[in-house]
């Protein structure tokens, strides 16, 4: 089966450069359903976190949007 990748901005937190990070839905859902954390990865400045609680909060909105 194929899996369906989502790419979504990420913005760096030390300078706010935007960039794409992209997961599978599968993993996002995961991840938003049993509070795991989703790692991602500035080139800016070498950087790699996890989405806050309000970036996973716009992500969810983003893959699930309301109906």
């Amino acid at each position: 089966m194929t899996e369906v990748f989502f790419r979504f901005p990420v913005h760096c937190p030390i300078c706010n450069q935007e960039w794409s990070s992209s997961r599978t839905k599968s993993e996002i859902v995961d991840a938003l359903d049993n509070n795991k954390p989703l790692r991602v990865y500035a080139e800016c400045h070498d950087w790699h976190w996890d989405l806050s609680a309000t970036e996973r909060s716009d992500l969810s909105l983003r893959i699930r949007p309301a109906a």
